[in-house]
């Protein structure tokens, strides 16, 4: 109501604007906030390096950075979901976990100073290509997304552009275009080489065809 998402009277209420139009009132943000920050400093810690994995958490990849015991990263995952921040969605062996809400997510990797999230997800680069190292395929978009916020400019590159032949692969020509367009922004970051070079104009290349 306060943000005039909702009309109509209680018990009748009704959408008044595109549900992704809809703004969260800043007070819940920072109720949010309160909450995260009353959680123990471990708690709290092992929360805010799950957010930098993502909405959704898969426990080998959590595991792989939280630098954590195995036993105290699962009863701290056990707390966290007592407190409601998260829930389990996949079951051994592809234990996986997820945000309860896409705002709490978002308030958590919020919180995080930016050099502690580029330090993470640069670490989760280094986890997904070793626990996948038979078959990065499979995990060409994770990387890609990490690559970039963890500023790994050359490996962002290349996985941006294998996720956009990937897409071309299955005829997503829209998002394979998104994806090349990324792997340009990227490389016009580098200083230019040969190299960079080569790689735009395959790029570009591959970016006509779609």
């Amino acid at each position: 109501m306060e943000t005039k998402a909702l009309a109509g009277d209680q018990g009748r209420y009704r959408l008044a604007q595109p549900v992704q139009a809809i703004q969260v009132p800043a007070t819940v943000q920072v109720m949010l906030a309160a909450r995260i920050d009353r959680l123990a400093p471990e708690d709290k810690r092992l929360l805010q390096t799950a957010s930098v994995v993502g909405k959704d958490v898969p426990f080998g990849l959590l595991q792989a950075i939280a630098e954590l015991p195995d036993e105290a990263l699962r009863r701290g995952l056990d707390r966290l979901q007592s407190a409601e921040f998260l829930y389990e969605t996949g079951f051994y062996p592809d234990l996986e976990y997820s945000f309860k809400h896409a705002l709490t997510h978002e308030v958590t990797y919020g919180g995080l100073l930016q050099d502690r999230r580029c330090e993470l997800h640069a670490r989760i680069v280094d986890a997904i290509e070793t626990l996948h190292r038979d078959r990065p395929g499979g995990e060409i978009e994770r990387l890609a997304h990490h690559a970039v916020r963890g500023e790994l400019q050359e490996k962002a590159v290349h996985y941006l552009r294998q996720a956009g032949l990937k897409a071309a692969a299955r005829s997503a020509l829209q998002d394979a275009q998104v994806w090349f367009e990324q792997a340009l922004g990227v490389l016009e970051e580098l200083p230019e080489s040969q190299s960079t070079l080569e790689q735009a104009f395959d790029i570009r290349l591959e970016l006509r065809r779609c």
